[in-house]
């Protein structure tokens, strides 16, 4: 089986394009993190990492290896909206997942249900659809932050009887 850096390598090819070091690192530094990362965090991780000191890796060289990372499948791009931009996570050698994103602290949950799968085939075959994939996102608020809203709720209540 072909490594990860193989497979891009092969990816950038069939585009006409070369696996520069910068490149190859890049995609080292997203596949060893295991959180949902902003192009901004992987550029300062980069940044911040000895290994990688002598290649000069810009901004603009991350972001745009990472659309090549997501357009290839090799990473996959999640919208938080809500000014809180783009996450990338990859995707290679991940059990499929869907997400729950906090609108109030931006933490994310990967969750997997295989009934809420099984249902999702259901429709795309009635539909006589072929998927290629797909993507759930559920927005909202986490456990953490909805008891915080409610404690603050309740407080605002006993203030507003005195």
């Amino acid at each position: 089986m072909k490594s990860f850096l193989e497979r891009f390598e092969a990816f950038l090819h069939g585009k006409g394009l070369r696996l520069t070091n910068q490149r190859a690192e890049i995609l080292r530094a997203i596949y060893r993190t295991h959180r949902h990362v902003t192009a901004e965090q992987l550029y300062e991780m980069i940044r911040d990492d000895a290994r990688t000191k002598d290649l000069r890796i810009s901004r603009a060289t991350v972001y745009r290896t990472l659309g090549l990372l997501a357009e290839g499948g090799f990473v996959e791009a999640l919208d938080l909206g809500r000014d809180q931009g783009v996450r990338y996570e990859h995707s290679l050698g991940h059990e499929h997942h869907d997400h729950m994103v906090c609108n109030d602290c931006g933490k994310i949950i990967e969750f997997h249900d295989p009934d809420l799968e099984r249902v999702q085939d259901e429709v795309v075959a009635r539909h006589g659809f072929v998927a290629s994939s797909h993507q759930l996102n559920v927005y909202g608020s986490c456990a953490q932050c909805s008891r915080r809203e409610r404690k603050k709720g309740a407080s605002e209540s006993d203030g507003a009887e005195a």
